[in-house]
């Protein structure tokens, strides 16, 4: 079945969570054809006192949760194909296995326990939405949430929905699903709306010649994630959206309607990755065709004082030279975990601030006639900049600098003195002083 999968990989933690999820991995494999894998991580609970004896119980118990998942599979009439227990952090161990058996979609069981259960445990399911490389199904548990009877590809966000839409209906076909694309104008001009629903015949062509179905378009004026999850009460849906991830900075990019989705949606997610345009791999391919590709800038901004003047000297460098800029702002990876409340609500409200701060950068790019796109990133702020920067080809690098003293430099470290110290292309740092 073209677009289907090959590989399936299944992340148990051996708890109610996963019964869902289990049971949509093995319906999704035996119906497309797939192999599927199990894989569950454990963790070392830190102890000063007996850490061997704790260390090989928790081993234990970890091989017992795949043992006896596996067998549950193959009881209810499923095929494992092979089985792994990794010891480290859930979310990095599921990724890595995930890349290393060439695993085409992850599924992945979501607690469902409200805003209290997730301020304690956290959120695996989550974490693998933002930042996985490889497409991820998110099944939140519920005899109605599986299988679903539709399919709902969302298009007109920040999202790139290509892979998602192949990949959402390659699952239908295999489920006995319909399938529907959504797509949203963003405003009420009657224009905007033809132009959406010629641009979702488009797309329901190419998924027609692609995966033998052809969906049925609905467009609609909006924001693209209200507009779906309105929909989602109609009937027992999946849900599909497509993200934008830069290879080298291993983060997927994240967007306004993918958050909100996350965070509100009841029923089962399929997120796909797709590298961003300005990629080296989206590069090289059009080198290959001889499309030209002029210079790019990179500014990053946390919204402060400092980082507003480095943007505006950004956007005036760019309107100079008549190069794109890159506005990013990065969302410490960590930060999320220690929130105080669910994950996916707390990226959502971290990566609107973002947007409020990048935004602004685009407002002064604007006035200048500069071309300019906003990229959100989940990462640690120095890596992330350098990655980034190096996928986007960007020379130079803007950074705001607050201008304290070495003694606090030496104390607290500096983002933009790491990405000075290691970075092989130019940068530029705009220096200020914060209020007395």
């Amino acid at each position: 079945m073209n677009g289907f999968p090959e590989k399936i990989l299944l992340a148990t933690d051996g708890l109610v969570s996963t019964g869902t999820a289990a049971r949509a991995a093995v319906d999704l494999a035996e119906k497309g054809g797939a192999e599927l894998h199990m894989v569950h991580v454990w963790t070392m609970v830190p102890s000063p006192h007996a850490s061997g004896f704790i260390r090989s119980g928790l081993e234990q118990i970890g091989r017992d949760t795949l043992d006896e998942q596996a067998r549950w599979i193959e009881e209810a009439g499923g095929s494992v194909a092979g089985t792994s227990l990794i010891e480290g952090r859930s979310v990095e161990g599921i990724i890595a296995h995930a890349e290393e058996i060439g695993a085409g979609l992850v599924v992945a069981g979501s607690r469902g326990m409200g805003r209290l259960g997730r301020m304690v445990i956290g959120s695996v399911s989550s974490g693998l939405a933002h930042r996985s490389r490889c497409p991820v199904l998110i099944v939140p548990e519920g005899e109605e949430v599986w299988p679903p009877d539709r399919v709902l590809v969302g298009y007109g966000s920040f999202e790139d929905t290509r892979r998602a839409g192949l990949l959402g209906a390659s699952l239908a076909r295999a489920i006995g699903a319909e399938v529907e694309l959504v797509g949203v104008a963003g405003a009420d001009a009657e224009e905007k709306l033809r132009d959406a629903g010629r641009d979702l015949e488009s797309r329901a062509d190419e998924i027609e010649d692609a995966v033998g179905t052809r969906p049925r378009v609905r467009p609609s004026v909006g924001e693209v994630g209200d507009a779906v999850l309105g929909l989602e009460e109609e009937k027992p849906t999946l849900l599909s959206f497509g993200s934008k991830v830069l290879g080298g900075a291993g983060r997927v990019i994240v967007g306004e309607a993918l958050d909100r989705v996350l965070s509100k949606s009841r029923g089962p997610i399929l997120i796909t990755p797709e590298l961003h345009p300005a990629s080296k791999a989206r590069v090289l391919e059009r080198e290959e065709t001889g499309v030209h590709e002029g210079p790019a800038i990179l500014v990053a901004t946390d919204g402060s004082e400092v980082s507003l003047r480095a943007g505006e000297y950004a956007a005036r460098l760019a309107g100079g030279l008549g190069a794109k800029l890159f506005v990013l702002h990065v969302i410490g990876e960590r930060m999320p975990l220690h929130g105080g409340v669910h994950y996916g609500e707390f990226v959502e409200r971290l990566s609107e601030e973002g947007r409020e701060a990048t935004g602004k950068v685009r407002a002064m790019a604007e006035k200048v006639g500069a071309e300019c796109e906003e990229m959100i990133v989940l990462g640690r702020p120095d890596r992330a900049i350098l990655a980034v920067a190096d996928e986007v080809d960007a020379d130079p690098v803007i950074l705001g600098a607050e201008g304290k003293s070495r003694m606090e430099h030496a104390l607290i470290g500096s983002v933009s003195e790491e990405v000075l110290r290691r970075a092989n292309r130019t940068v530029l740092i705009v220096g200020g002083h914060p209020e007395k």
